[in-house]
């Protein structure tokens, strides 16, 4: 009994000698970031943003592999499958959370799947509006609205992008119902509003603040807790009679459930290292984003409750992706 003992508490400490050691030398070779969107979006500008302050840090190379399509979907389902070595990492947004109440068979389950690493941050999107709209406050949009219920249309970027979802929450939490019209992408729904063709529109921040000055387009409200820096003068939708109302496009990193923890709270805290960094900072306000700092655990708490929140509003709406 002795020697069985012995031998079982001999092959318990190599295992956890093994992980130790794995989680020392972790990284040994290149990490890839998989970006479930096209170069050059936010998405990717932020994944390569943080990866190359950790490729400084960790003194190994952060590959940023873009695989873009169905809303990212064709993204996490590659990564889901993908080893749990902390060697292919998933850079993910808002479709995370939201797609599988989006598409029927969105291929993964977040919160199954994949096992939350580090926030990387966020950014609001706004709500705006062009010539065709008379007044100039979100309060009037709120007041024409009531006024004929179902006429004023909304432009947006697509079909359950976090604009779109963000103008639902706002229309319920309002008390108002507006036409919406989705557009391939932000610009062309821009375009139509300065054109007059739709009074409203529900936009990211990124998209709209080269326009915030010496154009006809009005921005509104920004969705986020707090005032943009970037729009230090245009109040938030919880100043304008809203209280509590927050609605962010965000940004995040996530490994392949299985993935070990000492792997994943070695990445948060190269990732927190990184969010730090004055030119990370100034980096991501160019895309409109402010740093989101988070342990693991938080994030995975802030994936369940965003999880919850926008089904709900998905299914209310019965919103389905095109």
């Amino acid at each position: 009994m002795k020697a069985i003992l012995s031998a079982a508490l001999g092959v318990s400490l190599v295992a956890s000698l093994a992980t130790v050691t794995f989680a020392e030398d972790y990284p040994s070779r290149p990490v890839t970031f998989v970006v479930g969107f096209a170069a050059g979006g936010a998405v990717d500008i932020v994944a390569r943003t943080v990866g190359a302050q950790l490729q400084e840090q960790l003194k190994q190379t952060i590959v940023i592999e873009n695989r873009p399509g169905a809303n990212s979907n064709v993204a996490a389902v590659m990564v889901a499958r993908a080893k749990p070595d902390g060697y292919t990492l998933l850079v993910g947004a808002n479709g995370m959370t939201t797609n599988g109440a989006l598409y029927p068979n969105a291929g993964f389950d977040v919160q199954k799947d994949f096992v939350p690493v580090a926030m990387f941050g966020e950014a609001p999107p706004v709500i705006a509006a062009g010539p065709g709209f008379s007044g100039k406050t979100l309060p009037e949009l709120v007041t024409q609205a009531k006024a004929k219920p179902d006429d004023m249309a909304y432009g947006s970027p697509g079909a359950g992008s976090s604009a779109h979802l963000m103008m639902e929450l706002f229309q319920r939490e309002a008390g108002i119902k507006l036409r919406h019209v989705a557009y391939r992408g932000g610009q062309p729904a821009i375009t139509d509003a300065l054109g007059g063709h739709i009074p409203a529109l529900a936009v990211n921040l990124p998209e709209v603040i080269g326009l915030a000055t010496g154009s006809d387009l009005k921005i509104l409200a920004v969705s986020g807790a707090k005032r943009s820096p970037l729009l230090p003068n245009v109040p938030t939708v919880a100043e304008q009679g809203f209280p509590g109302f927050e609605a962010a496009t965000w940004w995040g990193l996530f490994a392949p459930a299985g993935t070990p923890a000492d792997i994943v709270e070695k990445i948060n805290a190269e990732v927190k290292r990184a969010l730090n960094n004055a030119d990370v900072i100034e980096k991501l306000a160019r895309v409109g984003g402010t740093t989101r700092i988070a342990t693991a655990a938080e994030m995975a708490s802030f994936i369940a409750s965003d999880r919850a929140k926008w089904t709900k509003i998905i299914q209310d709406a019965k919103i389905v992706a095109e």
